[in-house]
């Protein structure tokens, strides 16, 4: 998603700014030993019309995190959307904003999902209800991302994105059913 919104922000000027933001405004250690520097720490950060929650394994972990459940809640009282990647929903369920609305997330965390009475699984790559949209795994984010401009900008934005972006998925599918057991 970020790189999808920098290519709308950069390329097409769009009126928006982009902040990468942690509880310290530190670095944070990523999977596949990416280390990224934030631009802000949570407590730095304005309102936001936007808040993008990504997922990962680290999710595991900041789903006990108080401080960061406390900065979703405060960003989503007036925030125009709420938008979680993959295994983000988890942070945004345990934040108290998807009481009785329809979500998504990866594929392999929906059975640990299926056990929130509170929400409905949708098993789509993009799942928009009210202003909190989730998406399922990393390229979905990508169709979220789109989405977003869309909403935001028009479908001739999101589609001028998607044309840079050179983002047109075709639905081949490689994987094997016996292969969905093994992983």
């Amino acid at each position: 998603p970020w790189e999808v919104l920098s290519f709308w922000k950069d390329i097409l000027k769009a009126p928006v700014e982009m902040y990468l933001i942690s509880e310290q405004g530190s670095y944070v250690q990523c999977a596949d030993n990416i280390i990224l520097k934030a631009h802000l720490s949570f407590e730095e950060t304005p309102q936001l019309d936007y808040l993008i929650v990504p997922g990962g394994k680290g999710r595991l972990v900041q789903v006990n995190n108080e401080t960061y459940l406390s900065f979703i809640k405060k960003q989503a009282k007036n925030a125009k959307y709420i938008l979680s990647i993959c295994t983000g929903m988890f942070l945004v369920h345990k934040a108290g904003l998807l009481n009785q609305k329809s979500t998504t997330t990866y594929w392999r965390a929906i059975p640990e999902m299926k056990s929130f009475a509170d929400v409905q699984l949708v098993e789509n790559r993009v799942v928009k209800d009210g202003n909190v949209w989730s998406s399922g795994g990393i390229s979905s984010g990508i169709d979220l991302a789109l989405e977003l401009i869309a909403e935001v900008a028009g479908k001739e934005a999101a589609g001028q994105v998607q044309l840079l972006f050179e983002y047109f998925p075709q639905k081949k599918i490689f994987a094997s059913e016996n292969m969905v057991d093994q992983l």
